[in-house]
């Protein structure tokens, strides 16, 4: 336990947090896209009285994330602010866990302080995800966090807790409902608790029970997983094991990359996103001669604390390189954001600190955390202060400014256009600003080379208001390849029609005789 008037530590880290998110949701420099209106869509409906499991059209990423934005909807009303002060306050619950696990681990309050000051002035990518939400990163980073924290107490002084042993398994059950990721922090704590075993096995009673209580304890987090699947065929598995023949659900076909671009992924792009060396959705290094030295900084800390005696040593560096053998198994590799990443900030920080504070002068381990930390925060700020702002995403062919929603919202008011067909990123963000007024089905392509998925569509409602509509619109961003087809197509079945260009969108509607309808013939 830490001792009494130790507290301030994390209360200061807390404050600067709080004030920094402030600054952040001040700027407006967070857009909303399509994935986080879904999210939103799924709370407000949750408040209407439905029940999903997964995030609409998916049988991966559970519904934990809208169930929390339902509450927070519910106590401050339906807005894009209150998704992101919900977002904001489990942002707040990872920076105090971060705090707790790198006291756990090290023994020193400097270095947990250390840590909590990363977390509280973080790099793009975590200031980003912790902000917006994807379905799942917060909770995933705050439960994935409490695991590998309990792991540790109940393999050292806590062996009979048999409380933190059940509260350890209902979080891995969650985060796994939740987001599959949570697995680069049960693994390694599974892994404790095996070598733990075997170190006591003249006396394994406490494990076993502990065991038993964690099992039971992730039964009940991961029942919803459990019961979807049982009743899907455990359609969940086909994302993670790669299954290439398609389905009902999105993901099931998302690529796989060779050896190679694994390596590059993992060096070149997720881990200097980590340490805020990039930003998610450009490839291009910011301020790189400092960041050369930051990362250098990182290295040179993890091998300093390989070559320590702190007794987490192993389990905080086995969680890293543990994380390196999911990254190339498993078919995260495939995103160029480095969100995948964000799992790895913990133990990445307290990695740094852990080793930082074993250095002899306390001048030094001050200018080194005050250099890391000016550098995440001048990211931060010169993110936010140009375009596109914090995005999250990873193709700006995709990336929609907010600037235009409130015009082309009042234009299909004004023209009396509720239903029609338009793409992923906008039909969703559309249908949630404007309280479902607008319900556009996700039909057609978002991709210069025209290629679509009918997986898109992932509330099939909106496809049968649009279909059953007698006056719609088409709605595109301006993206001139599916603009010229979508107009040829027109040409080709004689079609008439009016169309206006609001801001970053263009409208077609008034269409005579009739209007085509989707399945349209995108590629030639």
């Amino acid at each position: 336990m830490m001792a009494r008037g130790a507290w301030g530590g994390p209360a200061a880290a807390l404050l600067i947090a709080l004030v920094g998110r402030v600054l952040l949701l001040m700027s407006g420099s967070v857009s909303f896209h399509a994935d986080e209106a879904v999210v939103a869509l799924m709370a407000r409906h949750i408040l209407e009285g439905e029940r999903p499991v997964f995030f609409y059209g998916q049988a991966y990423m559970g519904s934990l994330d809208a169930w929390i934005v339902a509450a927070a909807f519910a106590l401050g009303g339906e807005s894009v602010l209150s998704i992101r002060l919900a977002q904001s306050a489990l942002y707040l619950g990872i920076v105090a866990v971060g705090y707790g696990a790198a006291w756990r681990m090290t023994g020193r309050t400097a270095a947990a302080f250390m840590t909590a000051l990363l977390l509280a002035v973080p790099p793009v990518l975590l200031a980003l995800y912790t902000t917006a939400t994807l379905g799942g990163y917060n909770e995933t980073l705050l439960l994935g966090g409490l695991v590998w924290w309990l792991a540790y107490d109940v393999t050292h002084e806590y062996r009979r807790s048999i409380w933190r042993w059940g509260l350890m398994g209902v979080c891995a059950g969650l985060g796994w409902w939740t987001n599959a990721l949570i697995v680069t922090y049960a693994a390694p704590a599974a892994l404790l608790i095996l070598y733990a075993m075997w170190r006591d096995r003249r006396d394994l009673t406490p494990h076993l029970l502990g065991v038993g209580a964690a099992l039971a304890g992730f039964i009940v987090g991961a029942l919803p997983w459990i019961t979807f699947n049982l009743e899907n065929d455990f359609a969940g598995l086909s994302f993670l094991l790669g299954s290439r023949s398609g389905g009902d659900f999105a993901g099931t076909d998302v690529f796989s990359l060779p050896i190679e671009q694994r390596l590059i992924g993992l060096f070149l792009i997720g881990l200097p996103t980590l340490i805020g060396l990039r930003f998610p959705w450009t490839p291009d290094f910011f301020l790189a001669p400092v960041g050369v030295i930051v990362l250098a900084a990182f290295a040179l800390a993890l091998i300093g604390l390989a070559r320590s005696r702190l007794p987490s040593r192993s389990y905080i560096l086995g969680t890293i390189g543990l994380f390196c053998a999911v990254y190339f198994a498993s078919r995260f590799s495939f995103d160029p954001t480095g969100r995948y990443f964000l799992p790895l900030a913990i133990p990445v920080y307290i990695a740094f600190t852990g080793a930082i504070t074993l250095l002899p002068s306390r001048l030094v381990q001050t200018v080194i955390t005050a250099v890391v930390l000016c550098y995440f925060a001048a990211g931060q700020i010169a993110a936010a202060s140009s375009p596109p702002g914090l995005t999250t995403q990873f193709n700006l062919d995709t990336h929609l400014p907010n600037d235009d929603d409130g015009e082309l919202i009042a234009f299909l008011d004004e023209n009396g256009l509720y239903n029609g067909y338009t793409n992923y990123w906008i039909s969703f963000r559309l249908a949630f600003l404007s309280a479902e007024r607008m319900q556009y089905s996700a039909s057609l392509p978002y991709k210069p080379d025209l290629t679509y998925t009918p997986l898109d569509e992932r509330y099939p409602l909106f496809r049968a208001a649009a279909d059953s509509a007698e006056r719609i619109a088409y709605i595109t961003a301006l993206l001139p390849t599916v603009d010229a087809r979508l107009e040829a197509i027109f040409a080709e079945r004689g079609v008439t029609y009016r169309q206006a260009q609001i801001g970053s969108f263009r409208v077609y509607y008034d269409f005579a005789p009739a209007p085509p309808r989707p399945p349209l013939p995108f590629i030639p």
